[in-house]
């Protein structure tokens, strides 16, 4: 796309509150400068009413406790329900530490919102919410990190009809003990990982063992997530080994995904060491049971594994993330993982892959008919150019809904289009979506690149946007087709007073026949953000 000049209009925000500050508690929020609205997404139907929600992570928020008062980077996060129409501002909320009858209260650094998770850890019906606040201080011991979980009702995340739950390692008969910098909760994913009822929560704790990294599992009961058999894992540490030997600087647990690989009827867990062996990286897996997840037949994978396309190098970040996804429909769960780093080909540098390694039963996850996606590859729309860094954040979803999972893509330092006089526009991002076949993820299917210059999509592009540092997919209008959400983190929000820069928003494209589509007959691409304070009116 050629552009003659690149004038930004004034933003339209959805269903908000005008504000005169920043975050108060329990309150919505105006968009702050550094805000970076969003920098993590979760789905989950945390009202049963058969739309997915969408949880929104913003751990640099500041939050103001008194009039006089500003908790920097103490983090928020939101709620946004879906709806017949899609997602809508009706009943939508916002949760800080302290308010609502959350546990503890809102400090400078705590990062609430770093990782999110959903799943009905109770059993009840309704999907409930963990949330990540790596900073967080246990009893005097400094960034120990904690996890709470926010219950689901009727009437959606409640602390009312479900107390909430406060986790962190020197809770009561939880294995292990809070320790300076451990990070606890920097990454989450839930999963039914003994096969019951109940969803079960992997919390990684990066930190742990002086930065080798560690992950914790709490197992969900009728009572919600529960002390009992909880567990911890680690890389070759007695019986709670796992393969290859723990390092400083490893951050064993940075990124998990769960999925059922083996086709078992037990979720397993996808555990991410991107920084193993100079940011060479590598991905532990161990697989589900019903006693729960173990150490039996569980896999390390790495760029130089047996049939793994590629080498490893230097700063690749193999594992940095994931997507769990049926993309064949065979029924068992399939792994893409994010090497954004990737020099590809010709020694383009950082311009990132992905692989996908396909389950299988009962065998699990196998590198053979393995994938390796590419910008340019095999119909991959644009080319790899560098620092493009395509797979750095990745989401599974049917947008066609023809039964098999498709694959986005975030590339968040895309350049797009050009700008007379100037050249392209630098790092505004942009989506890559895959689709999905009887034979995996297509050569033959057309894929698509979505960024904010492509007709239908709200905004702009602009320099240093960052469209698809987070995607997240889910049924946000109950119509039997995935949709799918483009973190724009760094997006700058314009009233008409002036600008909030990296203030962050939030497009949404949703699922269609023909897939991801913003054309006439499908919702809207829809636009979200944080509150522009506004002057006052006459």
């Amino acid at each position: 796309m050629f552009i003659t000049a690149h004038v930004r209009p004034v933003v339209v925000l959805l269903g908000v509150l005008l504000l005169a500050g920043p975050a108060a508690y329990g309150q919505d929020t105006a968009a702050e400068k550094g805000d970076e609205f969003p920098s993590t997404l979760a789905r989950g139907d945390f009202n049963g009413d058969g739309y997915q929600d969408v949880a929104i992570g913003v751990p640099s928020e500041d939050v103001t406790t008194t009039p006089w008062s500003q908790i920097v980077n103490a983090g928020a996060v939101e709620v946004i329900y879906g709806t017949a129409s899609g997602l809508a501002s009706a009943n939508r909320q916002f949760w800080t530490q302290g308010a609502l009858d959350l546990a503890d209260g809102p400090e400078t650094g705590d990062t609430f919102g770093s990782a999110l998770a959903a799943g009905d850890f109770n059993g009840d019906g309704f999907d409930d919410l963990a949330i990540g606040a790596p900073g967080e201080s246990i009893g005097g011991v400094n960034y120990a990190g904690v996890v709470h979980v926010v219950y689901g009702s009727p009437s959606g995340l409640s602390t009312t009809a479900v107390p909430e739950q406060f986790w962190h390692q020197d809770s009561p008969d939880v294995v292990d003990r809070a320790e300076p910098l451990d990070y606890f909760g920097s990454s989450l994913t839930a999963g039914r990982f003994n096969g019951d009822r109940f969803a079960d929560l992997v919390v990684g704790v990066p930190g742990e063992d002086s930065t080798a990294g560690a992950v914790h599992v709490l197992y969900g009961s009728a009572a919600g997530l529960s002390p009992l058999f909880n567990r911890t894992f680690r890389q070759a540490s007695g019986t709670d080994g796992l393969l290859d030997v723990g390092e400083a600087f490893d951050f064993l647990g940075r990124s998990l995904a769960s999925g059922d690989f083996n086709c078992d009827g037990h979720d397993d867990v996808a555990i991410g060491v991107p920084d193993e062996n100079d940011a060479r990286g590598a991905v532990n897996v161990v697989y589900g049971a019903p006693a729960g997840l173990r150490l039996l037949n569980n896999q390390f994978f790495d760029q130089d594994a047996l049939d793994v396309e590629d080498e490893a190098a230097i700063g690749e970040f193999f594992g940095a993330s994931f997507a769990a996804g049926d993309f064949n429909g065979d029924g068992c769960g399939d792994l893409a993982i994010g090497v954004h780093g990737e020099d590809i080909p010709a020694l383009v540098d950082g311009a990132g892959a992905v692989h996908v390694l396909y389950g299988s039963s009962p065998f699990g996850l196998s590198t053979t008919f393995a994938q390796f996606w590419y910008q340019g590859f095999s119909g991959v729309k644009d080319q790899p150019e560098a620092y493009d860094g395509f797979g750095t954040a990745l989401t599974s979803g049917d947008f066609n809904g023809d039964g098999y999972q498709d694959l986005a893509i975030g590339v968040p330092g895309e350049d797009v289009g050009w700008i007379d006089g100037v050249g392209p526009i630098g790092d505004a991002g942009a989506v890559n979506v895959i689709y999905g076949s009887a034979t995996g993820l297509s050569f033959v299917i057309a894929s698509q690149l979505w960024h904010q210059d492509v007709a239908g999509v709200e905004d702009l592009a602009e320099r240093f946007d960052y469209f698809g540092r987070v995607v997240m997919s889910g049924d946000f209008n109950g119509d039997g087709r995935d949709d799918l959400a483009v973190g724009v983190p760094d997006e700058d929000l314009y009233g008409v007073n002036g600008s909030v820069e990296d203030a962050g928003a939030m497009n949404v494209i949703y699922g269609s026949p023909i897939g991801l589509s913003t054309s006439k007959g499908s919702i809207p691409d829809q636009f979200w953000s944080q509150t522009v304070i506004l002057p006052p009116q006459p």
